[in-house]
């Protein structure tokens, strides 16, 4: 055939061929040099194993367990794309997560460290007020209730004056109603907090027993309060409180790893703010609220 003896077509079919054979060699190579392939390893065959068997309560059969494996390797090919893409950029939930990932890292690093003894025993010494039990008192309280008065304050300071230092004073008819019990038994910081608020726990154990007093804020609104009884703060030994030593002494080791941590990343990348943000975090000047 003529065709055959064209120069032109001799020329297509060499290129066809070589182009071929272009394909072949390449296709067996990645994609890249520069990337590495995704590996599959002993340890994340046995991280699946043990995840589905927490799960399910039976380890995976060979089937199940190619399936997972599949869907491991799918997920890291999409994750390494998604990432090169740029997806991961500016978005609040991914920084969180990895910032949430690289703090947990930190504090599990700062968990390997184990005190001795003696620094334990230093930690229970220079912090002895935090593993004191909170004293305990007993005491009365009359309620007056803001929604139900021009001025509970005053109101209270009236009632003060006239109360006698005897708790049978039967005070409860001298204020309003109140939901919760007018009394308390030996009642601790924690429990007395949970009930009327940190502001009033405060005050009242710094009330001497014996007599009323007050007025004194709570969430409910004023209250004088008699305090009939105190138990001593007793100071525990070191070995009575070892475990709750241990526990703050590394809720505070894991808070201070994480803070320098945090400084040497700030000191390696710095941070900086526009004029219009330190603008917006300088503290400004009080109201002139001064008579003139």
């Amino acid at each position: 055939m003529k065709l055959l003896r064209e120069p032109l077509f001799h020329f297509t079919i060499a290129g066809v061929v070589l182009f071929a054979a272009y394909a072949w060699l390449n296709g067996s190579r990645p994609a890249s040099d520069g990337v590495d392939p995704v590996r599959i390893g002993t340890g994340q065959i046995q991280w699946l194993k043990e995840t589905y068997s927490s799960q399910w309560l039976r380890p995976p059969d060979a089937n199940e367990l190619h399936g997972l494996v599949t869907d491991l390797v799918n997920e890291e090919l999409l994750a390494r794309e998604a990432q090169a893409m740029g997806l991961g950029e500016n978005d609040t939930i991914i920084r969180r997560r990895l910032a949430q990932k690289l703090k947990f890292l930190v504090d599990d690093t700062s968990r390997l460290a184990e005190p001795t003894d003696a620094v334990l025993r230093r930690y229970f010494e220079a912090n002895a007020a935090r593993f004191q039990e909170s004293p305990r008192v007993s005491f009365s309280q009359i309620y007056f209730n803001p929604e139900n008065r021009k001025d509970a304050a005053r109101d209270a300071d009236l009632v003060l004056a006239g109360l006698s230092t005897d708790a049978g004073a039967n005070g409860a008819e001298l204020g309003d109603r109140f939901l919760l019990e007018a009394e308390m038994t030996l009642a601790d910081r924690q429990t007395i907090v949970s009930t009327f608020g940190d502001e009033f726990a405060d005050a009242l154990l710094a009330i001497e027993p014996g007599k009323w007093s007050g007025p004194l804020k709570s969430g409910y609104g004023t209250h004088l309060v008699f305090v009939s009884a105190r138990e001593t703060i007793q100071k525990p030994s070191f070995e009575a409180v070892r475990d709750k030593v241990v526990a703050e002494w590394r809720r505070e080791n894991e808070q201070k790893a994480s803070q320098d941590y945090v400084a040497r990343l700030r000191e390696k990348y710095g941070v900086e703010f526009d004029d219009s943000v330190k603008a917006q975090l300088e503290p400004q000047p009080a109201a002139d609220v001064s008579m003139r």
